[in-house]
């Protein structure tokens, strides 16, 4: 039986302190990838106009290339971002300020609200704020989805016909350790899920819709993971598990288990240096355009 929790989420400040360590810990080469998936997602659009949706936006630096290749691809972007971190988005509205001023983004209509997905879909089905979109994007923000299944399908039912859900997530080995983690615990705020388990339920929830997944192999230098006296290793221990303090407050039959199956699926390259898989998948979801019959 799972006992709850409460993961690092909780603590925002220590959330985002302890990823850009990670940030620091990761390679990977995003920005071809991005492209890739941007194309997917819009070639089948024919409108001059495109409505965007980013659920847990953050501070614009990892949409910034998205939005500026919907900018060079549309006349006209109407873009809103959703993230209940107001710092968050303040940042990313003073980034937005300044690529306008560098005259980027001229194209780009910036909307941001403050408060969680759900809350937003709620005053969208009250036709409070905008409903529909051509894509809608979730990078790395599912897992702290009230109900992740039943979220996603909301999501879905927002697109625009032939519009594209992306939902980017872990995958692979990490992806793989996440579910590892959930037999133990829980938090109703961070699903211990990965990209492959959402894709099956999607699957299972959506039927019709056209599911595609594009892997971004990268990899995470975990060298410092397993130095006890190591800040830094602990803090990206932390991350890693999404457990605060994750060496000082779980048992250590779980501990050990959890560090053992990190411990195995580990990489040694010729220098030394430990790496696990820290693959991300792009899960996209497509909503087939209403056939005229």
């Amino acid at each position: 039986m799972a006992q709850e929790i409460k993961s690092l989420i909780h603590n925002p400040e220590e959330y985002h302190r302890k990823m850009q360590i990670l940030y620091k810990s990761v390679t990977y080469d995003e920005h071809n990838v991005i492209k890739k998936v941007i194309g997917e997602a819009v070639s089948d659009t024919k409108c001059h106009t495109i409505r965007v949706l980013s659920v847990g936006s953050g501070n614009g630096t990892r949409e910034d290339l998205s939005i500026t290749l919907l900018s060079e691809t549309f006349p006209q972007v109407f873009y809103t971002g959703v993230d209940p971190a107001e710092e968050e988005l303040q940042q990313f509205n003073t980034f937005s300020v300044s690529k306008k001023a560098q005259k980027e983004w001229e194209n780009v209509d910036l909307k941001f609200h403050n408060e969680t997905i759900e809350d937003y879909i709620e005053k969208a089905d009250k036709g409070e704020v905008a409903g529909k979109f051509h894509i809608i994007v979730a990078l790395q923000s599912v897992y702290h989805f009230t109900d992740p299944v039943t979220t996603i399908k909301q999501l879905y039912d927002m697109l625009e016909d032939g519009g594209v859900l992306v939902n980017l997530m872990q995958s692979g080995d990490i992806g793989k350790l996440a579910m590892e983690i959930g037999k133990h615990y829980y938090d109703p705020k961070n699903w211990f899920i990965d990209a492959e388990w959402v894709e099956e339920k999607m699957r299972e929830r959506i039927p019709d819709a056209k599911i595609t997944t594009v892997i971004q192999p990268q990899t995470c230098k975990i060298n410092a993971c397993f130095d006890e006296q190591s800040s830094e290793g602990n803090d990206l221990l932390d991350f890693i598990t999404q457990i605060p303090n994750f060496r000082k407050t779980i048992p250590k039959e779980i501990k050990d288990e959890i560090m053992e199956s990190l411990n195995n699926k580990k990489r040694i390259d010729p220098n030394g240096d430990i790496f696990i898989n820290w693959d991300a998948g792009y899960l996209l979801i497509r909503k087939e355009e209403k056939k005229l019959h």
